[in-house]
């Protein structure tokens, strides 16, 4: 019979063989995260009119957004092709929505360029709500970077319990063609911002415009990589639930019609994140009839691709 300290020897170290991959523990707040893509009007419809520069139809735009935001009071909104004409105190995405559900937020942005024959500005953006707040960043750290011609990256630390989060608002290159090259700059760009804000990997939030083959092997080593995943895993069995690229959208259909309805906007976040929910969102519509002459539009719909949300509970960093 084994005595007991031999048990117990035993025991130790057949523990010591195995490693437990798992997190230290997590954020006790649940976090509503939200990213959609506001659209820059710049691609013209099919009809031939261009809907550059129109505050009207954008308004109307935004009122649906805005409406989505009321009901979904999401803690971080991160937005894509945010808009503001320079000079114009009304004509500006930020100015329209804080006057409504985010009219208590914490909004940062970074312009990617000017378009001169509008005068309007492009931006990426990520607004926050309390107790949640931007962070400075770090004297010395650029919190953005371009991915070819038109592909663009910001960062920005967000100060929360249980540490900082680190949100990436994403717009990656329209060619498909090199996206394993710009997905392999992406990780080298999140890791090095992790460092620069003092964060980590378990608590990134990456969203935004994010195209992939689900079954690409550059792609999958991008997720294993970094060690991130799609919070749409596991919510997706009805494949029109996740799509944000459709057809039923008739902004999206009037630019994009001849591409295959898909998922091109996402919230991603470490593998060990708790997802409770998500799914594609802002997607109300409008009837109206005021843009069916100019536009070929007899309904309003939010932007040209519905957007993301997701609610989670993320890692806490591992002690280091």
């Amino acid at each position: 019979m084994f005595s007991r300290h031999v048990l117990i020897t035993s025991l130790v170290l057949l523990s010591s063989c195995f490693t437990v991959d798992g997190p230290p523990g997590f954020s006790e707040r649940v976090l509503t995260l939200a990213s959609v893509d506001l659209f820059s009007q710049q691609e013209t419809p099919r009809t031939g009119k261009s809907w550059s520069g129109d505050w009207q139809f954008r308004r109307d735009r935004l009122e649906l957004i805005d409406a989505t935001l009321r009901d979904q009071r999401p803690d971080i909104l991160i937005m894509q092709n945010a808009m503001r004409r320079a000079g114009s105190v009304s004509e500006s995405d930020e100015m329209i929505l804080k006057s409504g559900a985010l009219n208590r937020y914490d909004w940062r942005d970074v312009k990617l360029e000017s378009m001169n024959e509008s005068g309007e500005e492009r931006l990426l953006a990520v607004a926050v709500s309390k107790p949640l707040r931007h962070m400075n960043i770090p004297e010395g750290v650029k919190n953005y970077s371009q991915f070819g011609v038109d592909g663009h990256m910001v960062f920005y630390p967000i100060e929360a319990e249980g540490g900082t989060i680190l949100v990436v608002d994403v717009l990656m290159p329209s060619r498909i063609d090199q996206s394993g090259l710009w997905y392999s700059l992406l990780e080298e760009k999140i890791r090095a911002a992790a460092k620069d804000v003092n964060s980590c990997i378990e608590r990134v939030v990456l969203a935004g415009y994010l195209p992939f083959e689900q079954e690409s092997r550059r792609f999958k080593d991008f997720l294993s990589g970094l060690g991130i995943k799609d919070t749409g895993t596991g919510f997706c069995q009805s494949a029109e639930r996740c799509q944000t690229a459709s057809p039923e959208n008739g902004i999206f259909l009037m630019t994009r019609g001849d591409e295959s309805p898909s998922q091109m906007d996402r919230i991603m976040t470490h593998r060990h994140a708790l997802v409770l929910s998500a799914g594609a969102n802002f997607n109300r519509v409008m009837d109206t009839s005021e843009y069916k002459e100019s536009y070929g539009l007899s309904r309003v719909w939010p932007s040209q691709r519905y957007g993301w949300i997701a609610r989670v509970r993320l890692p806490l960093c591992p002690s280091r």
